[in-house]
């Protein structure tokens, strides 16, 4: 008998049922006629997601299956670009505060019930009722009214969203936002079938599951694999190339490599650094790497000693060698010495003043800085560095405690966390000292990074809180010209910077290994490649 996983308590509210080697799946008799070798995309994932509920989902491993299942008012294209999903036109207001989208007409849900104007309101009441937990919530804050009613200060009607019609939504915001339509692609701003009343069961179950996207739930073994299946109710089903797509759920890069070599996938999750000079020579036309908005980087407890010291912190940033960590992990990273990568629309990244030193210049400075900190003395100090199982993490935390040791004689415990826990602690200030952390933009804009430092953010994992910061990303945000936009955010960057809440390592590169079979995988800086707009020659 299947048993049902524990829910991530903070942020996720319900879902993920089934145990390991325990597969629910959808009735499949509707396939019957199907062509006798239906065409199987097969896809690493890197790890399972915690849940396939778009308000809570808050990983890169949902997000891709959940841009299969769901689609927005808007969606993007196979270029990461914005372009029209359930609504086919909208209009908005010469002030830029009032947005309204004329709906598809016969929009249905796969089970081929309506999909109305109601529907798409319900889903974002959903993500901002008070309570909800839903950690992407704050995407949707300029909408009026959704950070007092998601505090509870006034009632779920009085969000800025109505539904005229069946067929139109207007979204009032309180300031202008020259975002806002990337985040309505954004699984938090997905339709959800029965809205209030939707359960855990309806993104678990395969034979509960409803969506509006290209595909639909099949099956979900946990830990394993999620196959879904061609939504034939899709409102661009013809255009849609495959007939089943099957999500692994492998963490370690290596197995996903051998399997991909096996031909057990077609299309790889990333890549192990240490194979990507070999790729560069045995399969240079599958090898594809591009530039990507991500950031790695390592965050301090900042409510507890030895990091409520910003000299400390300083200098353990500092030490750590960031061209000699990409040259070790070995994938094509690029040193990171601000947060924002280079690369988003219409910004200049800020950095920080030292990046320029050379290397023995710039640990002198470490050293000099961290005699200053409270906590230098003659026993050394020990500190603990978290991260999650995989070769990467495991190289980065290596490296970093290796730095800290030789520059500033600090002893670093590693502790390894399997994935599953590490997601459940992570924001858990209390049961890490330092922990590494990664943020890939869900759109190309500044503020998709700048934003989960901000004090209110449940991003916020530092619990950085500085009220400077927080004023000019206000500003920053409702400041219609784009030019001191950016220069505002660039002033916050700096700001946040200065205090070391976080260190940055490294910016992403993506990378993936696609079968010559493959077509339409075109690489773009959000690395948002869904399944719809892939096609695969042969069957599974």
């Amino acid at each position: 008998m299947c048993s049902r996983i524990p829910v991530y308590i903070l942020f996720i509210a319900a879902i993920v049922a089934g145990a390991p080697g325990c597969e629910r799946t959808a009735d499949s008799s509707n396939l019957q006629g199907m062509a006798a070798e239906p065409i199987v995309l097969r896809r690493g994932n890197g790890g399972d997601p915690e849940t396939l509920d778009p308000a809570f989902a808050e990983d890169i491993h949902a997000f891709r299956v959940l841009t299969d299942l769901y689609e927005g008012l808007v969606t993007g294209d196979a270029a990461g670009n914005v372009i029209p999903g359930i609504a086919h036109a909208w209009e908005i207001s010469d002030d830029r505060l009032t947005y309204t989208f004329h709906l598809r007409p016969n929009i249905t849900w796969s089970d081929g019930e309506p999909l109305s104007a109601d529907d798409i309101v319900a889903g974002l009441r959903r993500s901002l009722r008070p309570g909800s937990g839903s950690a992407y919530s704050f995407l949707l804050h300029p909408i009026r009214n959704a950070s007092a009613v998601e505090r509870g200060d006034v009632p779920l009607h009085a969000l800025g969203i109505a539904a005229p019609d069946a067929a139109t939504v207007t979204i009032e915001l309180a300031f202008p936002t020259p975002h806002f339509l990337a985040v309505l692609a954004m699984p938090v701003a997905f339709p959800v079938r029965n809205g209030e009343s939707a359960t855990a069961a309806q993104f678990s179950d395969p034979a509960q599951f409803v969506g509006n996207g290209a595909f639909v739930l099949d099956s979900w073994q946990p830990g394993h694999r999620i196959r879904l299946r061609k939504n034939e109710l899709f409102r661009e089903a013809d255009q849609v190339h495959v007939d089943f797509v099957e999500y692994y759920a492998v963490q370690d890069l290596l197995a996903e490599l051998n399997m991909y070599r096996a031909g057990e996938l077609d299309v790889t999750a990333s890549v192990p650094g240490a194979n990507v000079n070999d790729l560069r020579e045995d399969r240079p036309a599958e090898l594809r790497i591009s530039p990507k908005l991500g950031t790695y980087y390592l965050a301090f407890d900042l409510s507890e000693a030895p990091f409520d010291d910003l000299a400390l912190r300083k200098a353990l940033s500092m030490a750590i060698d960031r061209r000699a960590l990409a040259e070790v992990i070995g994938r094509g990273e690029q040193p990171a010495y601000g947060f924002i990568p280079d690369g988003v629309a219409a910004y200049e990244p800020a950095r920080y003043g030292w990046a320029t030193l050379s290397d023995d210049e710039r640990q002198q400075q470490a050293r000099r800085t961290f005699a200053a900190s409270r906590h230098a003395s003659d026993q050394p100090l020990q500190l603990t560095l978290t991260y999650d199982a995989g070769d990467i993490h495991e190289k980065v935390a290596l490296a970093v405690s290796g730095m800290w040791r030789d520059v500033l004689g600090i002893e670093t415990e590693l502790d390894k966390r399997e994935w599953k826990y590490f997601l459940e602690t992570r924001d858990r200030r209390d049961e890490w000292q330092i922990m590494r952390f990664a943020w890939s933009g869900d759109y190309n804009d500044a503020g998709t990074f700048a934003d989960i430092l901000l004090s209110s953010s449940p991003q916020n994992l530092p619990g950085y809180d500085n009220e400077l910061y927080d004023d000019l990303l206000d500003k920053a945000l409702r400041e219609p010209d784009p030019a001191e936009r950016a220069r505002l955010m660039s002033a916050a960057e700096a700001t946040m910077l200065g205090d070391y809440p976080i260190a940055p390592l490294y910016f992403y590169v993506s990378k993936h290994l696609v079968s010559p079979g493959v077509q339409g995988f075109e690489n773009n800086v959000l690395d948002q490649h869904p399944s719809r707009y892939l096609r695969k020659s042969g069957g599974g």
